[in-house]
């Protein structure tokens, strides 16, 4: 930083800067960015920023843990009157947060998506608390816009949040938004009628294939509870891994007579149980977030 500062050359500056990782950065390099900045332009300093967010120099889940440091080095970079470089700095790490919110908030199965979805939380709960307000406001209004599989990490974020914030923090970082939002996603899973015992409709998306739209007129049936398809060996394996990768409520089976084999699709009880854990861990998530008014 302080070479690249001295220098009056911009490009061998930016050339200097360019090939090391965002993760190297800490509130002790404020002074240096901010000279450099300072002495480049607003361009340059953008130019060198992206280049650090990169595609090859993403957030891997173990280079999340630098993030911690990002508060101080936008404080410090802000009291150097270098705002912008702060905000550069905060947006990159929101845009690799959010292209892995993006992409594991449709993903399975569950227990991977799970674990995946947990790993942004303290980066997110991070760059909350250095963004600007314009920032973090429009953080705020696009996790609104997800899915409630994004509460698999808001969750985490305001679990591990609320073990070291003062309200004042709380507050500032923009978690009692998140906390009234999942607490209002909570409440409606949670207050879900329980499914009538004759309804074994399942939801699914197809892909819009003719053997999707069999599978999806099968699943969509209250009251059909098993499908006997003579099928095609390629067809049946089409079937497996849309039911697998899904994780539908359905067993399949291949009564090997005949030809073309036979495929037994047969919905479980787990349609019905499954939906209650659900209901009971919106449950459970809603009280524990209740119980947070203590610190109002």
């Amino acid at each position: 930083m302080r070479v690249a500062a001295g220098l009056d050359a911009a490009e061998t500056a930016a050339m200097l800067l360019e090939p090391f990782q965002v993760g190297a950065l800490g509130p002790e390099h404020a002074d240096g960015l901010a000279a450099a900045a300072e002495r480049y332009g607003t361009g340059w300093i953008r130019r060198v920023v992206d280049a650090w967010f990169a595609s090859e120099h993403r957030l891997p889940s173990q280079q999340y843990e630098w993030t911690e440091r990002l508060p101080e080095l936008c404080a410090a970079l802000c009291a150097q009157r270098a705002s912008a470089v702060a905000r550069l700095l905060s947006a990159g790490v929101w845009a690799a947060v959010d292209s892995g919110l993006r992409l594991w908030i449709t993903a399975g199965p569950a227990v991977i998506r799970r674990a995946q979805l947990q790993q942004p939380a303290l980066p997110l709960r991070y760059v909350l608390a250095a963004a600007d307000e314009e920032l973090r406001d429009g953080i705020l209004a696009a996790l609104r816009e997800r899915g409630d599989t994004v509460l698999e990490c808001l969750m985490a974020l305001l679990r591990s949040a609320a073990e070291v914030s003062t309200s004042a923090e709380w507050g500032a970082a923009g978690l009692d938004v998140i906390a009234r939002d999942c607490a209002d996603r909570l409440r409606a899973v949670a207050e879900r009628p329980p499914r009538v015992a004759d309804d074994w409709s399942v939801a699914w998306d197809a892909c819009g294939c003719e053997l999707c739209g069999v599978l999806g007129a099968f699943l969509g049936s209250r009251s059909r509870r098993v499908l006997e398809w003579p099928l095609a060996k390629e067809g049946r394996r089409h079937v497996h891994t849309r039911i697998d990768s899904a994780e539908l409520p359905v067993r399949h089976q291949t009564r090997r007579q005949g030809r073309p084999y036979t495929l037994v699709l047969t919905k479980t009880q787990e349609l019905f149980t499954r939906e209650q854990a659900v209901r009971s861990q919106a449950a459970a998530d809603l009280a524990w977030l209740m119980s947070l008014r203590t610190r109002d």
